[in-house]
Parts: C-alpha cells; sequence; structure tokens
C-alpha cells in the first residue's frame, strides 16, 4: 500500500491521496510509494502520463531541458519503488484506466514513463500537496504494458 493512501472507515482508500502523509512525505523527502527516506542530493522517480510521457521525450529529443510547468500532486519515490508502481498500480499499469476520485476521470493513455529527475521542489497548501520536478536524469518509456519495466525492477533489487 502507497505511503500516501488513507485509512478511513477502516479501510484503505486506494486512488486517494492523504494531506498530511503527502505533505510528510514532501517535507521529510520520504518515498510515496514505500514510505522511507530517499537520499538527499540523488535523483527522484515518478511514474507519469501518456500527454507528460510525450512532452518528455520530446524535449530530451530536441536536447531541451523539461521542467513540468504545471505541478501534480503525485509524489517522488524512490527508482523501484516507482518502477513496481508502473506495473501494479491499477491506473498506472492500464493505459483506459481512470481516476474518478475527486474529479480525475481521464485516462493515462496509451504510453507513459518512469522518469527520474535531480530534484524536486513542493508546495504545501491549506488543501493540497504540489510537487515540480526538475532535470530529467532517466526516461524510461513504456507502451501499453508497463510490464516493460520488470527486468529493470528486477536489476534494481538485485543490486541492493
Amino acid at each position: 500500500m502507497p505511503a500516501i493512501t488513507p485509512y478511513e472507515e477502516g479501510e484503505h482508500r486506494f486512488a486517494r491521496t492523504d494531506y498530511e502523509k503527502s505533505a510528510a512525505c514532501a517535507r521529510e523527502r520520504l518515498c510515496s510509494v514505500c514510505g522511507t527516506p530517499m537520499p538527499v542530493d540523488a535523483p527522484v522517480w515518478r511514474v507519469v502520463g501518456a500527454a507528460e510521457a510525450e512532452a518528455i521525450g520530446a524535449a530530451l529529443a530536441a536536447a531541451a531541458p523539461y521542467r513540468n510547468l504545471a505541478p501534480t500532486w503525485e509524489g517522488p519515490g524512490h527508482r523501484a519503488c516507482m518502477l513496481y508502481a508502473s506495473m501494479v498500480c491499477p491506473y498506472l499499469a492500464r493505459p483506459q484506466a481512470r481516476r474518478k476520485v475527486l474529479d480525475r476521470g481521464t485516462a493515462r493513455g496509451a504510453t507513459g514513463a518512469v522518469v527520474g529527475f535531480a530534484d524536486y521542489e513542493y508546495a504545501v497548501t491549506d488543501t493540497q500537496v504540489l510537487f515540480r520536478f526538475l532535470g530529467v536524469v532517466e526516461f524510461l518509456p513504456h507502451d501499453d504494458a508497463a510490464t516493460a519495466h520488470l527486468a529493470a525492477l528486477e536489476q534494481e533489487i538485485a543490486q541492493r
């Protein structure tokens, strides 16, 4: 279960984000999946959907810098955790899956990517935690099947 998943009425509420948990992860540089610390001055990763994967891919192909100008409420994590999440999270792993919670009913799209960034910045408002990511250091795109990252995950685990 992701570290930012709320627990309400005796159940985990997947597809929702717990504000306090997300804020703690941002402030303390904790992985949003496993909740353990991410090294300072080391890259962070996140999983992106089709539109952002295409924008990052185009920027990299043009040797241009990429920065998500529109902040996202999805926090960063360890490389292994994000590779894993890209395969097991129903929204991240399935191209037509939709998040209907909080009016986020847009499909992920046919492609996506696990992306490493040099760093992130965040803002904690009264109602949400927003993230921006800086400096692409790794771009691992996938088509409709995020299981393409299985070998990378196995290698990441073997190195530990």
